[in-house]
């Protein structure tokens, strides 16, 4: 595919600068192949397509960034990763840049990744599924936790909103939205924290016993037209 560079994104004042977002994969249809057609875990695909690239935030030191280049661009982003047997999004938001990668920050581990834009707008689910958490939490502010199957789960945290149909027991298709990026919980500013975890829900400490994942650090999804 083509790739373009998209007009100049402003960002905050604490980002103290702008950046340029590439143009998102044109996705063949459907976009992935999730499962056969009709099947319960295969709802319908939402509107949204992923950033070919991801920058991290321009005016900001990112202590626990991947590697990237001295433009800032994230050197071989995966926008659509492998997690398993599992297809997921890496960035499910748009034209977004990174403020936090995973692992070590501060001495403490980040268990996700946290990602900005400007004005703050809608989270996307990264894969289709079922939707096992729709509340608040005192850290995570209002958190949304999908089960994807085959062991593999994502959060989107700190929303401004959950939208009223994302509710527990509820299944879900790619890209559609959840809620609206924010400033709930633990945070100093909107933002969406994201992870990706592994492991069984069921067990004594529900999501709090899964394994987070560096998104980063899984293969690409290999498919025509990327």
């Amino acid at each position: 595919m083509s790739l373009r560079v998209w007009a100049c994104l402003a960002m905050t004042a604490m980002l103290g600068a702008c950046a340029t977002q590439r143009a998102p994969i044109v996705f063949r249809q459907p976009p992935v192949d999730y499962g056969p057609p009709g099947d319960a875990r295969n709802p319908a695909s939402g509107p949204f397509q992923p950033n070919a690239f991801l920058r991290l935030c321009p005016g900001m030191g990112v202590s626990n960034a991947p590697s990237h280049d001295t433009d800032r661009w994230i050197i071989d982003y995966k926008p659509v990763i492998m997690v398993g047997q599992v297809v997921v999004v890496t960035a499910p938001a748009d034209n977004v840049c990174l403020t936090s990668g995973f692992g070590l920050r501060n001495g403490r581990p980040h268990e996700g990744i946290d990602l900005v834009n400007q004005p703050p707008g809608p989270i996307y689910s990264a894969a289709p599924g079922r939707v096992i958490e729709a509340r608040w939490s005192s850290g995570y502010g209002n958190q949304v936790l999908i089960d994807h199957g085959n062991g593999v789960y994502t959060r989107y945290a700190h929303l401004d909103a959950i939208l009223p149909d994302v509710q527990p027991g509820s299944e879900i298709g790619f890209g559609n939205p959840l809620g609206q990026m924010g400033a709930t919980g633990n945070t100093q500013g909107p933002h969406l924290h994201y992870e990706i975890l592994t492991g069984d829900y069921n067990n004594p400490q529900a999501s709090k016993g899964l394994t987070p994942q560096d998104p980063f650090t899984f293969p690409a999804y290999d498919f025509v037209g990327y």
